[in-house]
């Protein structure tokens, strides 16, 4: 499915998810504190392997290396069990691939920065214990940044970039730091359907399966 025939479907399940959260009674979940509000540091690791140049129907092998960012989320509990969670995080994974320049190859790389914004359900697997364990699913709208791939001095090609829209789920868990239960330690790993297509000044788009996934580990305030 492109990201055209995602955008429908998505922008549906986006509205469900808000929805939901408005329409609920103030303080559904236990009769207080039902937001709970995320901070955390994150790590995004992509899938891709290969680059589809369009039109062309050539490949190309790239690899990826991890990126380091900040995370917000913003979770209002509609019941005991159920919340609907509404978050952005920001990170910039790397990409390199081989470059032909004459009788030789060089390395080419950058820094790609995306922005997810998100918008989940989740479901709370362990509501009565120290360690709420939660998961479900989520629907992303993914910013790429454009970004210029370098192989050297004077050897830089800059691509724009297209943002896309994905679906994927979310697992994590919060675990109490005290006996009120308003502040908690909180690990959690989102996976992300999306798409990375660049288009370079002069030539043919690529286009890759980036599917990062997500791992943040920080600390939630319940209020």
């Amino acid at each position: 499915m492109n990201r055209m025939n995602r955008l429908p479907s998505a922008a549906l399940v986006a509205v469900v998810f808000f929805v939901i959260a408005v329409a609920s009674p103030s303080g559904a979940f236990a009769g207080d504190r039902p937001w709970l509000i995320r901070v955390a540091g994150v790590s995004v690791d992509s899938d891709a392997h290969e680059v589809e140049v369009i039109g062309t129907g050539e490949g190309l092998s790239i690899s990826t290396s991890s990126g380091f960012g900040f995370g917000l989320d913003l979770e209002y509990r509609v019941s005991k069990r159920l919340g609907v969670d509404f978050g952005v995080l920001s990170a910039a994974p790397s990409v390199g691939t081989s470059v032909d320049v004459g009788w030789k190859s060089l390395s080419a790389s950058a820094d790609v920065t995306m922005t997810p914004i998100t918008a989940g359900l989740n479901v709370h697997l362990t509501p009565d214990s120290r360690f709420d364990v939660y998961l479900g699913p989520l629907v992303a709208y993914v910013i790429y940044d454009s970004f210029t791939l370098t192989a050297g001095p004077g050897l830089s090609e800059s691509f724009s970039s297209e943002n896309d829209v994905g679906f994927g789920a979310n697992l994590g868990v919060d675990v109490d730091l005290d006996n009120n239960g308003r502040w908690t330690f909180n690990a959690a790993i989102k996976y992300i359907d999306s798409t990375l297509e660049g288009q370079p000044s002069d030539g043919d788009a690529g286009r890759t399966d980036f599917d990062p996934t997500i791992v943040g580990f920080g600390f939630g305030y319940r209020f």
